[in-house]
């Protein structure tokens, strides 16, 4: 399915909200502090780069632009392969296998997380219908 907006800017607003969204989730908060790195977000096919700095053990930042420094671990991919992990259509290891999703540094650690998938899933599937866009994707504005 493809991802549901195709505008960057919008896309880019949706995607830091859902990025904020986990936050209000205690599990996933306590995860994301207790990974202690940076991470880099590029999808590729908008242009959009964004990351999340979690180095410092006690909060979690949003970071609305892809890391100066070189991140401890980044992940490149595309919007509609986003969705799909995200909506729970493409698991996030077969994603990883078939190299949808490209890596750099220390992914480790990420993958420590893909068992609160459920949770993340969840999370955007509640911010895609609260915005109006459902799991259907398809539709951009």
């Amino acid at each position: 399915m493809p991802f549901p907006i195709k505008d960057p800017k919008q896309a880019e607003d949706l995607f830091i909200e859902y990025l904020e969204a986990t936050q209000t989730d205690p599990v996933l908060l306590e995860a994301w502090k207790k990974l202690g790195m940076v991470v880099g977000f590029k999808i590729e096919d908008l242009g959009l780069g964004f990351g999340l700095d979690c180095s410092s053990g006690d909060k979690v930042v949003v970071l609305r632009t892809y890391p100066e420094k070189p991140p401890a671990a980044a992940m490149k991919l595309t919007s509609d392969t986003f969705h799909d992990i995200f909506t729970g259509r493409l698991n996030v290891g077969m994603a990883f296998m078939k190299r949808v999703v490209r890596t750099e540094g220390n992914i480790a650690g990420i993958l420590k997380l893909s068992s609160l998938m459920p949770r993340n899933i969840k999370v955007y599937k509640n911010l895609l219908a609260a915005k109006g866009l459902g799991d259907k994707g398809g539709g951009g504005r």
